[in-house]
């Protein structure tokens, strides 16, 4: 019998931001620099992420 472990549901979104990040960097890196454009975006998509997995339940 396999058992589950609880997986935050914050931490998912805060892997697929860095991963899109990740991706957004080697794309403008290596090719087209218009992809830094994106960045605008999921960045601050990011920081937000980071800033809700460490805020405590109640606070405001």
């Amino acid at each position: 019998m396999q058992t589950r472990e609880r997986v935050s549901i914050g931490g998912m979104i805060l892997l697929v931001s860095v991963f899109a990040n990740a991706l957004i960097l080697r794309a403008a890196l290596t090719g087209n620099t218009s992809w830094y454009r994106a960045l605008y975006i999921s960045v601050p998509l990011l920081l937000i992420a980071i800033i809700g997995m460490f805020r405590k339940p109640g606070a405001k």
